[in-house]
Protein backbone atom coordinates (compact mmCIF):
# COMPACT_ATOMS: atom_id res chain seq x y z
CA UNK A 1 0.00 0.00 0.00
CA UNK A 2 1.57 3.26 -0.96
CA UNK A 3 1.34 5.54 2.27
CA UNK A 4 2.34 9.31 2.42
CA UNK A 5 3.38 11.44 4.76
CA UNK A 6 0.33 12.60 7.07
CA UNK A 7 0.59 10.40 10.18
CA UNK A 8 -2.04 10.02 12.88
CA UNK A 9 -1.44 9.84 16.93
CA UNK A 10 -0.41 6.13 16.90
CA UNK A 11 1.93 6.72 14.59
CA UNK A 12 0.47 5.18 11.41
CA UNK A 13 0.65 6.41 8.21
CA UNK A 14 -2.51 6.79 6.36
CA UNK A 15 -3.27 5.73 2.94
CA UNK A 16 -1.57 8.62 0.37
CA UNK A 17 -5.41 9.09 -1.62
CA UNK A 18 -6.91 9.46 1.98
CA UNK A 19 -4.18 11.81 2.75
CA UNK A 20 -4.50 13.97 -0.14
CA UNK A 21 -8.46 14.47 0.13
CA UNK A 22 -7.91 15.41 3.78
CA UNK A 23 -5.02 18.05 2.39
CA UNK A 24 -7.36 19.47 0.46
CA UNK A 25 -10.21 19.87 2.45
CA UNK A 26 -7.75 21.82 5.12
CA UNK A 27 -6.07 23.93 1.91
CA UNK A 28 -9.27 24.82 -0.28
CA UNK A 29 -11.91 24.65 2.70
CA UNK A 30 -9.98 26.10 5.83
CA UNK A 31 -11.14 22.38 7.86
CA UNK A 32 -8.72 20.38 9.46
CA UNK A 33 -9.84 16.91 9.80
CA UNK A 34 -6.90 15.78 11.95
CA UNK A 35 -8.86 15.42 15.18
CA UNK A 36 -11.02 12.96 13.48
CA UNK A 37 -9.93 8.90 13.65
CA UNK A 38 -8.18 7.69 10.76
CA UNK A 39 -10.23 4.70 10.72
CA UNK A 40 -13.75 6.40 10.78
CA UNK A 41 -12.39 9.44 8.00
CA UNK A 42 -11.54 5.79 5.95
CA UNK A 43 -14.75 4.41 6.46
CA UNK A 44 -16.94 8.20 5.12
CA UNK A 45 -14.40 8.59 2.69
CA UNK A 46 -14.88 5.04 0.79
CA UNK A 47 -18.63 5.10 1.63
CA UNK A 48 -18.90 8.29 -0.35
CA UNK A 49 -16.33 7.21 -3.04
CA UNK A 50 -19.20 4.33 -3.46
CA UNK A 51 -21.76 6.67 -3.39
CA UNK A 52 -20.65 8.59 -6.81
CA UNK A 53 -19.80 5.03 -8.14
CA UNK A 54 -16.01 4.96 -7.80
CA UNK A 55 -14.30 1.89 -7.64
CA UNK A 56 -12.04 3.33 -5.46
CA UNK A 57 -10.71 5.99 -3.67
CA UNK A 58 -7.93 6.52 -6.27
CA UNK A 59 -10.45 7.09 -8.38
CA UNK A 60 -12.69 8.99 -6.43
CA UNK A 61 -9.82 11.35 -6.01
CA UNK A 62 -9.26 11.61 -9.75
CA UNK A 63 -13.23 12.70 -9.57
CA UNK A 64 -12.77 15.46 -6.81
CA UNK A 65 -9.52 16.91 -8.29
CA UNK A 66 -11.58 17.30 -11.45
CA UNK A 67 -14.78 18.65 -10.11
CA UNK A 68 -13.97 20.70 -6.88
CA UNK A 69 -17.05 21.20 -5.91
CA UNK A 70 -17.41 17.51 -5.24
CA UNK A 71 -14.97 18.40 -1.59
CA UNK A 72 -17.81 20.11 -0.59
CA UNK A 73 -20.47 16.77 -0.86
CA UNK A 74 -17.16 15.13 0.96
CA UNK A 75 -17.17 17.60 3.88
CA UNK A 76 -20.27 17.36 4.42
CA UNK A 77 -20.59 13.56 3.91
CA UNK A 78 -18.11 13.51 6.39
CA UNK A 79 -19.00 15.68 9.22
CA UNK A 80 -23.43 14.92 8.76
CA UNK A 81 -24.09 12.32 11.40
CA UNK A 82 -27.21 10.41 11.68
CA UNK A 83 -29.95 12.10 13.63
CA UNK A 84 -34.05 12.13 14.11
CA UNK A 85 -36.47 13.99 16.27
CA UNK A 86 -36.48 13.21 20.10
CA UNK A 87 -33.70 10.80 19.19
CA UNK A 88 -33.21 8.05 22.40
CA UNK A 89 -36.72 8.76 23.71
CA UNK A 90 -35.67 7.46 27.37
CA UNK A 91 -33.05 10.55 27.28
CA UNK A 92 -35.57 13.02 26.91
CA UNK A 93 -37.70 11.72 29.63
CA UNK A 94 -34.84 12.44 31.88
CA UNK A 95 -33.87 15.61 30.48
CA UNK A 96 -37.59 16.60 31.04
CA UNK A 97 -38.42 15.08 34.06
CA UNK A 98 -35.36 15.65 36.34
CA UNK A 99 -32.64 18.03 34.53
CA UNK A 100 -35.32 20.65 33.34
CA UNK A 101 -36.73 21.32 36.69
CA UNK A 102 -33.36 21.38 38.30
CA UNK A 103 -32.39 23.77 35.94
CA UNK A 104 -35.39 26.02 36.60
CA UNK A 105 -35.51 25.67 40.01
CA UNK A 106 -31.64 27.16 40.17
CA UNK A 107 -33.20 30.48 38.35
CA UNK A 108 -34.29 31.45 41.58
CA UNK A 109 -35.69 34.73 41.07
CA UNK A 110 -38.85 35.95 40.40
CA UNK A 111 -37.87 38.00 37.30
CA UNK A 112 -37.31 35.96 34.40
CA UNK A 113 -33.64 34.83 33.92
CA UNK A 114 -32.38 33.66 30.42
CA UNK A 115 -31.75 29.78 30.01
CA UNK A 116 -28.68 29.22 27.88
CA UNK A 117 -28.33 25.80 26.09
CA UNK A 118 -25.79 24.87 23.39
CA UNK A 119 -26.07 22.14 20.99
CA UNK A 120 -22.76 21.29 19.61
CA UNK A 121 -22.20 19.42 16.65
CA UNK A 122 -25.76 20.26 15.59
CA UNK A 123 -25.63 18.56 12.22
CA UNK A 124 -28.85 19.50 10.48
CA UNK A 125 -30.86 20.67 13.24
CA UNK A 126 -33.48 17.76 14.92
CA UNK A 127 -32.07 17.67 18.48
CA UNK A 128 -31.59 22.03 18.95
CA UNK A 129 -35.26 21.63 17.27
CA UNK A 130 -36.59 19.00 19.75
CA UNK A 131 -34.75 20.72 23.17
CA UNK A 132 -36.79 23.71 21.81
CA UNK A 133 -40.02 22.11 21.64
CA UNK A 134 -39.44 20.87 24.61
CA UNK A 135 -38.62 24.26 26.16
CA UNK A 136 -41.42 25.80 24.29
CA UNK A 137 -43.42 23.41 26.24
CA UNK A 138 -42.65 24.22 29.83
CA UNK A 139 -42.21 27.71 28.70
CA UNK A 140 -46.14 27.41 27.84
CA UNK A 141 -46.90 26.31 31.60
CA UNK A 142 -45.06 28.61 33.25
CA UNK A 143 -45.12 31.77 31.22
CA UNK A 144 -42.82 34.68 32.17
CA UNK A 145 -40.63 32.73 34.66
CA UNK A 146 -37.64 32.36 32.32
CA UNK A 147 -36.51 32.35 28.46
CA UNK A 148 -34.70 30.47 27.01
CA UNK A 149 -31.99 31.14 24.62
CA UNK A 150 -30.54 28.16 22.63
CA UNK A 151 -27.48 27.77 19.93
CA UNK A 152 -26.98 24.94 17.76
CA UNK A 153 -23.07 25.16 16.18
CA UNK A 154 -21.18 23.34 13.37
CA UNK A 155 -18.25 23.57 11.06
CA UNK A 156 -20.57 22.15 8.15
CA UNK A 157 -22.03 24.99 6.26
CA UNK A 158 -24.61 23.24 4.37
CA UNK A 159 -25.67 21.12 7.21
CA UNK A 160 -26.15 24.66 9.45
CA UNK A 161 -28.08 25.83 5.85
CA UNK A 162 -30.56 23.02 6.24
CA UNK A 163 -30.79 23.21 9.84
CA UNK A 164 -31.65 26.97 9.85
CA UNK A 165 -34.54 26.17 6.42
CA UNK A 166 -36.22 23.45 9.31
CA UNK A 167 -37.73 21.37 6.22
CA UNK A 168 -37.42 17.69 7.47
CA UNK A 169 -38.78 14.15 5.54
CA UNK A 170 -41.12 11.72 6.98
CA UNK A 171 -38.11 9.55 8.69
CA UNK A 172 -36.20 12.37 9.84
CA UNK A 173 -39.61 12.60 12.33
CA UNK A 174 -38.51 9.54 14.05
CA UNK A 175 -40.34 8.47 16.86
CA UNK A 176 -42.14 11.83 17.52
CA UNK A 177 -45.64 11.27 18.12
CA UNK A 178 -48.89 12.45 16.26
CA UNK A 179 -49.69 15.41 18.68
CA UNK A 180 -46.49 17.28 18.26
CA UNK A 181 -46.68 16.75 14.81
CA UNK A 182 -49.48 18.32 14.47
CA UNK A 183 -48.90 21.15 16.79
CA UNK A 184 -45.18 22.01 15.75
CA UNK A 185 -45.01 21.20 12.18
CA UNK A 186 -46.50 22.36 9.15
CA UNK A 187 -47.11 20.39 5.53
CA UNK A 188 -45.90 17.12 4.78
CA UNK A 189 -42.73 15.35 3.02
CA UNK A 190 -41.29 17.79 3.89
CA UNK A 191 -42.28 18.63 6.96
CA UNK A 192 -41.41 22.72 8.24
CA UNK A 193 -40.71 23.67 11.45
CA UNK A 194 -43.09 26.11 12.13
CA UNK A 195 -41.90 29.37 13.02
CA UNK A 196 -42.75 29.91 16.72
CA UNK A 197 -39.53 26.99 17.17
CA UNK A 198 -37.71 28.16 14.70
CA UNK A 199 -36.82 31.39 16.13
CA UNK A 200 -35.74 29.59 19.51
CA UNK A 201 -32.74 28.56 17.65
CA UNK A 202 -29.86 30.48 16.78
CA UNK A 203 -27.41 28.36 14.45
CA UNK A 204 -24.30 29.60 13.59
CA UNK A 205 -20.61 27.99 12.71
CA UNK A 206 -18.15 26.97 15.70
CA UNK A 207 -15.33 24.75 15.91
CA UNK A 208 -15.35 23.49 19.00
CA UNK A 209 -11.57 22.69 19.06
CA UNK A 210 -10.66 25.81 18.59
CA UNK A 211 -12.95 28.66 18.45
CA UNK A 212 -13.91 30.09 22.12
CA UNK A 213 -17.00 28.50 23.19
CA UNK A 214 -20.33 30.14 24.30
CA UNK A 215 -19.91 30.71 27.29
CA UNK A 216 -22.62 30.97 31.02
CA UNK A 217 -24.44 27.75 29.80
CA UNK A 218 -27.12 25.99 31.94
CA UNK A 219 -26.93 22.89 29.63
CA UNK A 220 -24.93 21.60 26.73
CA UNK A 221 -25.61 18.42 24.23
CA UNK A 222 -22.83 16.97 22.43
CA UNK A 223 -24.21 13.20 21.56
CA UNK A 224 -22.27 11.50 19.54
CA UNK A 225 -19.25 13.10 18.56
CA UNK A 226 -16.59 11.95 20.60
CA UNK A 227 -16.60 9.04 19.61
CA UNK A 228 -14.63 10.04 15.77
CA UNK A 229 -12.42 12.36 17.38
CA UNK A 230 -8.94 11.23 18.40
CA UNK A 231 -8.05 11.42 22.09
CA UNK A 232 -6.57 14.27 22.51
CA UNK A 233 -9.11 16.19 20.51
CA UNK A 234 -11.43 14.67 22.79
CA UNK A 235 -9.80 16.47 25.38
CA UNK A 236 -9.72 19.69 23.94
CA UNK A 237 -13.23 20.04 23.33
CA UNK A 238 -14.25 18.53 26.69
CA UNK A 239 -12.00 21.00 28.67
CA UNK A 240 -13.90 24.11 26.11
CA UNK A 241 -17.39 22.24 26.94
CA UNK A 242 -16.15 22.46 31.20
CA UNK A 243 -15.32 26.17 30.53
CA UNK A 244 -18.56 27.22 29.16
CA UNK A 245 -20.80 25.76 31.72
CA UNK A 246 -21.79 27.48 34.75
CA UNK A 247 -21.70 25.69 38.36
CA UNK A 248 -24.36 23.25 38.60
CA UNK A 249 -24.91 23.14 34.70
CA UNK A 250 -25.35 20.18 32.35
CA UNK A 251 -23.53 18.16 30.02
CA UNK A 252 -25.16 15.39 28.04
CA UNK A 253 -23.26 12.97 25.81
CA UNK A 254 -23.81 10.06 23.62
CA UNK A 255 -24.69 7.15 25.16
CA UNK A 256 -21.82 4.85 24.42
CA UNK A 257 -19.27 7.89 25.24
CA UNK A 258 -17.71 9.20 28.59
CA UNK A 259 -15.66 11.98 30.09
CA UNK A 260 -12.08 12.26 29.44
CA UNK A 261 -10.37 11.42 32.84
CA UNK A 262 -8.75 15.20 32.91
CA UNK A 263 -11.93 16.70 33.02
CA UNK A 264 -13.91 13.86 35.04
CA UNK A 265 -13.12 16.11 38.52
CA UNK A 266 -15.15 18.50 37.55
CA UNK A 267 -18.22 16.56 37.03
CA UNK A 268 -21.06 14.59 38.79
CA UNK A 269 -22.74 12.01 36.94
CA UNK A 270 -26.42 12.21 36.69
CA UNK A 271 -27.91 9.52 34.97
CA UNK A 272 -25.44 6.34 34.09
CA UNK A 273 -27.32 5.03 31.13
CA UNK A 274 -27.76 8.49 28.85
CA UNK A 275 -24.20 9.82 29.76
CA UNK A 276 -25.65 12.95 31.87
CA UNK A 277 -23.09 14.85 34.10
CA UNK A 278 -23.79 18.12 36.42
CA UNK A 279 -20.78 20.44 36.92
CA UNK A 280 -19.97 20.59 40.49
CA UNK A 281 -20.96 23.81 42.23
CA UNK A 282 -17.90 26.24 43.31
CA UNK A 283 -16.22 25.70 40.08
CA UNK A 284 -15.72 28.53 38.38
Amino acid sequence: MVTSNRTVSQGMALPEEISHLIDLIETRRGFNLSAYKPSSLGRSIARRAAMRQCSSVAEYLCMVEADESELDGLLSHVMVGYSTFFRDPGMFRVLRERVLPDIIERCGSPEPRQIRVWTVACSTGEEAYSLAILFFEVVDRQPGRFEPKLFATDVDKTALAKARAGRYMRDALGETDACTVARYFTGSNPFTVNPSIRRMVRFGEHNVFADPPISHLDLITCRNMLIYLEREAQTRALQNIRYALLPGGYLILGKSEKLRPEVEPAFDQVDKTWQIYRKIEGLS
